[in-house]
């Protein structure tokens, strides 16, 4: 294995450590909790590639398919991945792939865009799964996934990309795990 890919999957460790600890600051708030993942999210893919992202995000999930206590407010399992929170884990993934698709530049603009479109992706899928999963009307899933997140939402995708700028500036280049830089 080389270097690269080595550091790659060292970061991706870490970065599942810091998703698992930022999970356990929660808000509760009925139906869906607000977390700090988002935030986690929208960071590490502010910072990564695809494939640390991917890795990182597969990394959190299985930990916290086999027991260990990484999602919001120490819970695991299977009931948590399949229950009625689980399209906004799943939809992590499409959050990271937005945020390091429209990271052109690692400038502030570029990444708050990347971070606000990933963040509000992430939130409309989260809450088409609540939605079929509960058998909710569609306002009534709106109104318990998605708005009262909006303003967090936001808030959180300027955070990202603001500390994400700062670790940038610090490193030079996205984080990688061997293929050609940004």
């Amino acid at each position: 294995m080389d270097r690269k890919r080595l550091r790659g999957l060292i970061w991706s460790a870490e970065l599942v450590i810091f998703l698992a600890l930022c999970s356990q600051v929660v808000i509760p708030l009925p139906l869906v909790p607000l977390t700090g993942q988002t935030f986690a999210v929208g960071l590490l893919a502010s910072l990564v590639d695809y494939r640390i992202a991917n890795w990182t995000l597969i990394g959190y999930i299985l930990l916290g398919l086999i027991g260990i206590p990484v999602f919001a407010s120490g819970t695991s399992g299977v009931g948590i991945l399949f229950g009625p929170t689980g399209g906004f884990i799943f939809a992590f993934f499409v959050q990271a792939w937005i945020v390091i698709g429209l990271r052109r530049k690692n400038t502030v603009p570029y990444l708050i865009v990347g971070n606000l479109i990933g963040a509000l992706v992430q939130l409309v899928l989260g809450t088409i799964w609540l939605k079929f999963f509960n058998q909710m009307a569609w306002p009534a899933a709106f109104i318990a996934g998605t708005i009262p997140f909006l303003i967090p939402a936001v808030i959180k995708a300027v955070l990202a990309s603001v500390v994400s700028r700062a670790v940038l500036v610090k490193i030079k280049i996205p984080l990688n795990m061997g293929q050609r830089s940004e």
